[in-house]
């Protein structure tokens, strides 16, 4: 209670009262971010990606798998006979040279050839008898399983 000076009746400050507490109801980005990333890297790294090197190409179908583990060349040719080797364009003239090259450089390597199935058989014979005449001995022509025949792929 206070006196005012102009008067001498008291003055009645009231006192206000707190509302009720509210509950702070707000959810924190950073954590959740912080979470979700930590989510993301983990499947990242924990997930396995299986993906054919070179170019791609409609594989024929065939319900045969083997092959052994050995250091592997790529020769992929597409279905307008446009021909790389190790995912890098070459041309058919300087093939037989660039390849002689990686073959000196590996021991007994594996050519893996990836022929679009459109592809014509002339050309891969090419690049078979190419590549026995630089010493390669095994050959493994690529092919996909049945189940995988409904996916087109498209060149690069």
């Amino acid at each position: 209670m206070r006196f005012s000076y102009e008067y001498s009746n008291p003055v009645y400050f009231q006192r206000r009262r707190k509302d009720t507490l509210k509950l702070k109801s707000s959810l924190e980005l950073t954590p959740l971010v912080n979470v979700v990333f930590l989510l993301l890297i983990f499947l990242i790294v924990s997930s396995t990606f299986v993906q054919r090197p070179g170019v791609k190409v409609n594989l024929p179908v065939s319900s045969s798998v083997w092959g052994e583990e050995r250091e592997r060349i790529y020769v992929s040719l597409t279905y307008d006979n446009i021909l790389f080797l190790n995912e890098k364009r070459t041309e058919w003239k300087h093939f037989p040279e660039v390849l002689n090259e990686i073959v000196l450089k590996l021991q007994k390597p594996i050519l893996i050839l990836n022929a679009d199935e459109k592809s014509t058989h002339g050309q891969i014979i090419k690049i078979m008898d190419i590549a026995k005449q630089t010493g390669i001995e095994s050959i493994i022509i690529s092919t996909q399983p049945p189940g995988l025949k409904n996916n087109k792929s498209s060149n690069k």
